[in-house]
C-alpha cells in the first residue's frame, strides 16, 4: 500500500481542476489538511519556501510526497469556520472584526512576501477563523513573484477576488495580493461578492466606512503601479483608517489590532506612533498627514473630517478611478468636454534642474505615433487655481495596451489642490470615446509640475488621446505648505536584465528647508524619455520610500515598454 493510501479521508473540503483539499487521518493521527496538485501545476519552489515561513496563519507543513500524477502537501489541521460560511450566517461582519480579520491575514502575506512568494488565491473560501485568528489557507496556485501567468492556463484565482494581471496581462507580485486583501476586506464589510452589488453596498457609508472605502478601492486599482506597492503599506492604511473610525459602523480600537512577530496585540506597523496634532488640528500616523480642510463641530472625529472634505460627487469621482469595474465612468461626460489643442493651452513650467537629471541615450528612431492633447481646469466657485496639462506622449504597444505620459501644472497661486486628478481619453478614427480612465495624484501644490505614466487597455482602436484635468472643487483645495519638500533625482542609469527587459535605477534626495519633510511614505519617480528636439516620447512611473532630510532612497524602474530610441531620459518625483 502506497503512502497516498494509507491516509483516511474524512471529509473533502474543495475539488476543482487546480487540485484537491481533504481533512484526512493516518494510523489514528490527524486530522491533517491535505492538498492534492496536478503535477503539471505545482510549483515545488512555493512549497519549500513555506516551509521556512514563520508564520502560525500560514499552513504548517509536515509532509510531502508525489505520486504519478499529483504533489500532495500534508499540512496541521487547524479547526476553525471558513469565513465564506461566517459572512453566509452572519450577513456581514461589524468593521472591528473584519479589520482585525484583514491585520491578520497581511500578517501572513508579509511573511510569505519575504520568502518571495504571492499566494494569488485570497479569497473567502481560503480564509479560516480559528480559536486564535485568522489562518491563511490553499497555495495550491502560489507562485514566485514574477511569475508570468498563462491566458490560457485553467488557474486564474477566484473570480472577483483575483487581480487583472493573473489572467495573462502582467507578471504577478505583492500587489496581486494587495487586490485581493482589498476585496476581502469589502467582501467581509458588504457581506456581498464582488459585482454590481457589491459595489453599490461599497457606498453605504453606513455599512463600510468612508476612510475604509477608500483604502479598499486604491488596494483595487485595475493599474498595479496604483495600488498600495506592499502588503504592509496597505496594512498600515487599514490600520490608520480603522483608527480614523473610531465609533463608526462598530469600531472599536481596542480590537483593531493584530499578532505577529512582535506579540500579541502589536499592530502590523509599530514603528508608526501617531503625530502631534497637525496644522488643521487633525491627529494621523506620521508618514500619512495629508492635509484635509476641516469644518470643526467637535474638532475631535477624523472621520467626520473625512465625510467634510470629500463629498459624495468628488469622492465617487475619486474611488471610480481606482475601481476596475468603473474603468469607463463619466466618459460620456468627457466627450462632451470637446478637443482642446495643446497649442491652446500649452503653458511652459518653471525647470526645475534639482528634480530632473539628463543622461545620454540612443538616438534611432522616433516614435511613430505620439500625441500631446492638452486641457485646463479651473476650480469651481470662481476658485483661482488651474490645472494644466503642459506636456503628453502616448503609444499602443505591442500587446494592445494604451501607454501615456503626462506633466499636470498647477498655475495657481493661493492652495495646493487634495487627489487632483486627470481623464486620459481614447478616440478612434471618428472621434468617438472608445477609452476613457481616471488617473488621482496624490496632492499638488501652486507652481509645482508632477509628471506620470501609466497605460490602460483598449488601446487597439485608438487614433487621438486627451489629457483633461478634472475641476477641482473648492473642497478640495488645502493650505499649502511653507516648507513643501523638493528632490533632486541624480545617478541615473539604465540597465538590461536577464530577460532583456530595460531598467531604469537610480536615487532621490530630500532637499528644501531643513524643516521640509514629506506627508506620505512614498514617493511616485517618473522616468520621462525625450527625442534630439526635447519632445516627450513616453514615461513610466515607479515608486520608492521617501528619503529622509540628507539622505536618499534608492529606486529601479522597469520600463520594458518604452521606446528603445531616444536621445534622453529624465526622471522627477513627487509625494504620493
Amino acid at each position: 500500500m502506497s503512502i497516498d493510501d494509507a491516509y483516511e479521508v474524512q471529509r473533502v473540503l474543495a475539488s476543482s481542476p487546480g487540485g484537491r483539499t481533504e481533512v484526512v487521518t493516518i494510523d489514528g493521527l490527524g486530522p491533517y489538511l491535505r492538498k492534492k496538485i496536478p503535477l503539471s501545476l505545482v510549483d515545488r519552489q512555493v512549497w519549500a519556501a513555506l516551509a521556512e515561513c514563520e508564520s502560525p496563519r500560514l499552513p504548517h507543513v509536515v509532509a510531502t510526497y508525489e505520486t504519478p500524477d499529483e504533489f500532495v502537501a500534508v499540512c496541521d489541521f487547524v479547526p476553525a469556520d471558513i469565513i465564506s460560511e461566517v459572512v453566509a450566517a452572519e450577513k456581514r461582519l461589524p468593521a472591528f472584526e473584519a479589520v482585525r480579520i484583514t491585520l491578520e491575514i497581511c500578517e501572513a502575506l508579509e511573511n510569505l512576501h519575504r520568502h518571495g512568494i504571492v499566494h494569488c488565491d485570497i479569497s473567502p473560501r481560503n480564509v479560516l477563523l480559528a480559536a486564535d485568528g485568522a489562518h491563511l489557507i490553499d497555495l495550491g496556485i502560489a507562485r514566485a513573484r514574477g511569475t508570468e501567468p498563462s491566458s490560457e492556463g485553467p488557474l486564474l484565482g477566484t473570480h472577483g477576488f483575483a487581480a487583472p494581471e493573473q489572467y495573462g496581462f502582467a507578471p504577478v507580485d505583492e500587489r496581486s495580493d494587495v487586490y485581493a486583501a482589498a476585496r476581502l476586506l469589502g467582501f467581509m464589510l458588504t457581506g456581498i461578492e464582488p459585482g454590481d452589488d457589491y459595489r453599490a453596498a461599497l457606498l453605504d457609508e453606513n455599512v463600510v466606512p468612508v476612510p475604509l472605502r477608500m483604502v479598499i478601492k486604491r488596494g483595487n486599482a485595475f493599474e498595479p503601479s496604483a495600488r498600495y506597492q506592499t502588503i504592509g503599506a496597505f496594512a498600515e492604511e487599514v490600520n490608520w483608517a480603522a483608527s480614523s473610525g473610531d465609533g463608526q459602523a462598530g469600531f472599536s480600537q481596542d480590537t483593531v489590532s493584530c499578532q505577529d512577530e512582535k506579540g500579541p496585540g502589536a499592530r502590523i506597523n509599530p514603528e508608526v506612533p501617531m503625530a502631534a496634532p497637525g496644522k488643521n488640528g487633525v491627529n494621523l500616523p506620521r508618514g500619512r498627514r495629508v492635509p484635509i480642510p476641516v469644518w470643526i463641530a467637535s474638532g475631535l472625529l477624523l472621520i467626520c473630517v473625512v465625510a467634510a472634505a470629500l463629498p459624495g460627487a468628488v469622492n465617487d469621482l475619486i474611488m471610480a478611478k481606482l475601481s476596475y469595474d468603473s474603468m469607463s465612468a463619466l466618459s460620456t461626460q468627457i466627450a462632451e468636454m470637446g478637443d482642446k489643442s495643446q497649442n491652446d493651452l500649452m503653458q511652459t513650467p518653471e525647470e526645475d534642474e534639482s528634480s530632473a537629471q539628463m543622461i545620454s541615450g540612443n538616438t534611432s528612431e522616433g516614435m511613430g505615433q505620439n500625441s500631446h492633447s492638452s486641457g485646463a481646469a479651473a476650480g469651481s466657485d470662481g476658485i483661482d487655481e488651474v490645472l494644466t496639462i503642459v506636456e503628453s506622449a502616448w503609444f499602443v504597444d505591442q500587446t494592445g495596451r494604451l501607454r501615456w505620459v503626462f506633466a499636470l501644472h498647477h498655475g495657481g497661486s493661493e492652495s495646493a489642490v487634495l487627489y487632483p486628478t486627470v481623464k486620459i481619453v481614447g478616440r478612434d478614427a471618428k472621434g468617438n470615446v472608445v477609452s476613457s480612465n481616471s488617473q488621482v495624484l496624490s496632492l499638488i501644490e501652486p507652481g509645482q509640475t508632477i509628471y506620470f505614466g501609466s497605460s490602460s487597455e483598449n488601446g487597439t482602436a485608438i487614433q487621438s488621446v486627451d489629457f483633461v484635468p478634472v475641476n477641482p472643487s473648492k473642497d478640495n483645495l488645502v493650505q499649502s505648505r511653507e516648507n513643501a519638500p523638493k528632490f533632486r533625482v541624480g545617478s541615473i542609469s539604465e540597465y538590461v536584465d536577464t530577460s532583456d527587459s530595460p531598467h531604469f535605477a537610480g536615487e532621490v534626495f530630500l532637499e528644501g528647508v531643513s524643516d521640509a519633510e514629506c506627508e506620505t511614505n512614498q514617493l511616485a519617480i517618473t522616468v520621462v524619455l525625450r527625442d534630439s528636439d526635447g519632445k516627450m516620447l513616453g514615461g513610466e512611473t515607479g515608486f520608492t520610500n521617501c528619503p529622509r532630510q540628507g539622505e536618499s532612497s534608492a529606486f529601479d524602474i522597469l520600463a520594458r515598454a518604452l521606446p528603445s530610441s531616444y536621445a534622453s531620459v529624465e526622471a522627477y518625483a513627487c509625494e504620493w
